[in-house]
């Protein structure tokens, strides 16, 4: 911390919420290096430690002060609901490479995901999560002449121009290099030609070089752009700097115009895509307020806007047994554009207590800056936990449907580290979201005791190109031998269950040798009703006696538009029976089991979701289902009639 910076930033902060704006210092070039062919590189997967001693800052810019005494707005809070649905996809994405901490950011395009963190860089296939490509930002930037150390990186997936990007800032005190590296796909496939760029992100105010730190990074229709924390190689903080370079050049590797605007009154500022021409960028500007900014070719235009107070962290997350984690300095961990509206959020504190909490916004540009409107906080919420628990390390993001996603750490002086998911539907009352639901863990206490370990500095949130519903969160946890790792998964706030719709079997049976069906009355397993299903039990050799039930379904569905598939099951058998679930697997044309458990544990429900449910539908809608009950030979046993109430099937279309 520097008392140079904090005073004068605190002045700066005086400044009202007119509209304020800074234009343009310095136009440059940003020329081309050789361009690069990952399918060259061998080993196309490297997983090398490698210790690196120097960490990327995460430096205390400046505190926030005391909220305006006549702010009366308050932030909601969590429901008992749950929102966020985990479906199938999680993966295991980049272990620990040597630095700490990891920075995880990603891009999600059509088919790949795109992960990066300190300091290497992995490409994914969302299919089955299968890593096939994986090296240090080092060798993906060999050759541009950058320096070893290459930090902070960010990337992302433009579904405009449908191209990956990525970025890597560089930074050499001796010799006072700061300089930022982007690289481009030439399409929507990771694997291949990229374009790449080494540009000069330094600035020189009279005597004094500075480098720039905790980039944002965002692609609109027309720009690419980046930002940062300005500091001297050796003393000193020059506030924001926004680098805005035309596009169209760089998704061809040509020369392109870049553009630099300094922002001395800004700080840890979150530079975002967007879908119109500018860019925009968000930040904490007080304890009450933050600055929506819309940057372009010429000026970067700034407003503020009044959210609920909030308190800045104050020391270190209390771990088990004193492995602490950093708290950061409150900063704005992720700003998403959605729509003419902004996401974002971050962790602080309520009141005099001193956990932390994720807070989150939503901000309605109302046409902003070409509106006569300013920018109005819609909603705001705080996803906190219980006494003792701290919920931070926050990720957020905004899908079509205006559902919300946040992704964070929980931390308390029994678990380490749970990376957590919740959200919100666009129906739910304003300022809330879910109840939070756990995702991964770290098994053992993580880096070293007292003090504090870093932690972050931030996670990555997209919303897939795909669908424009499903989002991918990726963040980190520890190991079991005390490192870290990094876990990439995917998840929906629209809950299927809400809109599964039952279907009527359509025929019933018992399996040969495996019990006497008394009837074939289908609507008798319909509902649970006490209107039951008999099967009078058969000898098995070898197994014992044995009772079965076969329902056939015509769900109107296939394997690509199933969403949701769900099985219940109420049935009476002899105790120590076990019932045995099973559905019939199109793909492999055998019986599937599902589940197994003692036959008295009645009722029973499984479902599958999306790609968990298609091997279960027939291309003609048709879904089997098979419970087996048996009774183990032994002495004592008698024949027994397993009355089924309900085997009912229920689906929801693909969203």
């Amino acid at each position: 911390m520097r008392s140079s910076i904090l005073a004068g930033f605190l002045a700066l902060l005086t400044v009202a919420s007119a509209q304020s704006e800074v234009k343009v210092s310095r136009t440059f070039s940003a020329v081309p290096g050789t361009k690069l062919d990952t399918t060259k590189l061998r080993p196309a997967i490297d997983t090398t430690f490698r210790k690196q001693p120097k960490r990327p800052e995460n430096e205390l810019i400046f505190n926030w002060g005391l909220p305006d005494p006549n702010n009366r707005l308050t932030a909601g809070g969590l429901t008992d609901k749950i929102r966020a649905s985990l479906i199938e996809g999680k993966f295991p994405a980049i272990g620990a490479t040597g630095w700490t901490p990891p920075d995880c950011d990603m891009g999600v395009g059509p088919n790949h995901v795109v992960c990066v963190v300190n300091s290497s860089i992995g490409f994914f296939r969302k299919s089955d999560g299968a890593n096939t490509f994986l090296r240090t930002s080092e060798d993906f930037f060999k050759g541009l002449g950058a320096g070893s150390f290459q930090f902070d990186p960010k990337a992302l997936y433009d579904p405009i121009s449908k191209r990956f990007f990525i970025l890597f800032l560089e930074q050499d005190d001796a010799n006072k290099v700061s300089k930022s590296l982007i690289a481009v796909s030439d399409d929507s496939d990771p694997n291949g030609t990229w374009y790449r760029y080494r540009i000069e992100s330094k600035i020189t105010s009279g005597s004094t070089d500075y480098w720039l730190d905790y980039p944002g990074f965002g692609v609109s229709k027309d720009y690419v752009g980046f930002s940062g924390n300005m500091f001297g190689f050796t003393g000193g903080w020059l506030g924001n700097q926004f680098v805005v370079i035309d596009k169209a050049p760089l998704l061809n590797g040509g020369t392109a115009t870049a553009r630099s605007i300094q922002d001395q009154s800004s700080a840890s500022v979150k530079l975002m895509s967007s879908d119109t021409t500018n860019l925009f960028a968000l930040s904490v500007d007080s304890s009450d307020r933050l600055k929506v900014q819309s940057v372009d070719a010429t000026s970067a235009k700034s407003v503020t806007v009044t959210v609920p107070p909030v308190g800045q962290p104050q020391g270190s997350v209390p771990g088990p047994s004193g492995h602490n984690l950093d708290a950061l300095d409150g900063r704005l961990m992720n700003a998403i554009y959605r729509s003419g509206t902004i996401v974002a959020t971050h962790a602080g504190t309520l009141g005099s207590d001193p956990k932390l909490v994720s807070r989150w916004y939503d901000i309605n540009l109302n046409s902003w800056p070409t509106g006569s409107n300013a920018p109005k906080l819609t909603q705001s919420g705080n996803v906190a936990g219980p006494a003792g628990a701290y919920y931070h390390m926050p990720a957020v993001a905004k899908n079509k449907r205006n559902e919300m996603a946040l992704v964070f750490t929980r931390t308390t002086s029994s678990i380490q580290a749970d990376l957590m998911v919740t959200g919100r539907k666009s129906t739910d009352a304003p300022g809330t979201m879910g109840a939070p639901v756990i995702q991964s863990t770290t098994p053992v206490p993580y880096g070293g005791a007292g003090g504090y370990n870093r932690w972050g500095d931030y996670f990555g949130m997209a919303v897939d190109p795909a669908d424009d519903l499903t989002f991918w969160a990726y963040g980190m946890v520890g190991r079991s031998d005390g490192n870290w790792t990094t876990v990439v998964f995917p998840f929906k706030i629209t809950s299927y269950t809400e809109l599964l719709k039952p279907v009527k079997a359509a025929a019933i049976d018992s399996l040969p040798s495996q019990g006497r069906l008394q009837d074939k009355v289908t609507s008798k397993i319909d509902l649970v009703d006490g209107i039951f299903s008999n099967i009078d039990s058969q000898v098995q050799p070898g197994v014992g006696l044995a009772t079965s039930l076969t329902a056939t379904y015509n769900t109107g569905l296939n394997g690509t538009t199933i969403g949701a598939l769900q099985v219940n099951a109420k049935f009476t058998a002899p105790t120590g029976s076990t019932a045995f679930y099973y559905m019939w697997n199109v793909q492999t044309n055998k019986w599937e089991q599902i589940s197994a458990s003692p036959a008295t544990q009645s009722p029973v429900k499984f479902e599958r979701i999306e790609n968990q449910a298609s091997p279960y539908v027939a291309s003609n809608g048709q879904v089997k289902v098979l419970v087996r009950v048996v009774q183990p030979s032994r002495a004592g046993v008698s024949p027994y009639t397993l009355k089924v109430d309900q085997l009912s099937v229920s689906v929801a279309t693909r969203l």
